[in-house]
C-alpha cells in the first residue's frame, strides 16, 4: 500500500485543482484561443482580414492578429486579467473596448467570444 501511495504522490498531488492534474490554461497556440475576437461591419457581415491588438489593462506587452477571412482573431491570453480590445480595419473608424476581464476557462466552454461592430468613415458621397 505505501508503494502504491508513494507511487502517486511521484506524480505529484492527487488530483487537487492546483495540481498536475488540473486543466492547464492555455498559453502558447497549442490547445484552443482564450480568447476570440469578431469584427462585423453595422449590418452584421464579417470584416476580414483586419487588425485586432489586446492589451492588458495594468500594462504589459500588447498582441496583435490579423482576423482571418471570417473577421475573427484568435487570442492566447493570460485569464483573470483585464484588458483592452482595439479593432481597425480600411475605411472604417477605429473601436476600443476597454476593461474586459477574461475569466478562467471552464473544460467545456475555453474561449471567451467578444464582437466588435466598426462603423464607416465618411463623408459619402453619391456619385451620379
Amino acid at each position: 500500500m505505501l508503494t502504491v501511495f508513494l507511487f502517486l504522490l511521484s506524480f505529484g498531488t492527487l488530483g487537487t485543482t492546483a495540481g498536475p492534474l488540473a486543466m492547464p490554461v492555455p498559453t502558447t497556440e497549442d490547445g484552443p484561443p482564450t480568447l476570440q475576437v469578431e469584427v462585423v461591419d453595422p449590418v452584421w457581415i464579417p470584416l476580414p482580414y483586419c487588425d485586432v491588438t489586446v492589451k492588458a489593462v495594468k500594462g504589459g506587452a500588447s498582441k496583435s492578429a490579423h482576423a482571418d477571412q471570417n473577421g475573427i482573431a484568435k487570442f492566447w491570453l493570460e485569464p483573470g486579467v483585464e484588458y483592452t480590445i482595439e479593432a481597425k480595419a480600411d475605411n472604417f473608424k477605429p473601436k476600443t473596448l476597454t476593461h474586459v476581464l477574461i475569466a478562467k476557462p471552464k473544460p467545456s466552454a475555453p474561449t471567451a467570444h467578444v464582437q466588435i461592430k466598426l462603423e464607416p468613415k465618411g463623408p459619402f458621397t453619391n456619385s451620379k
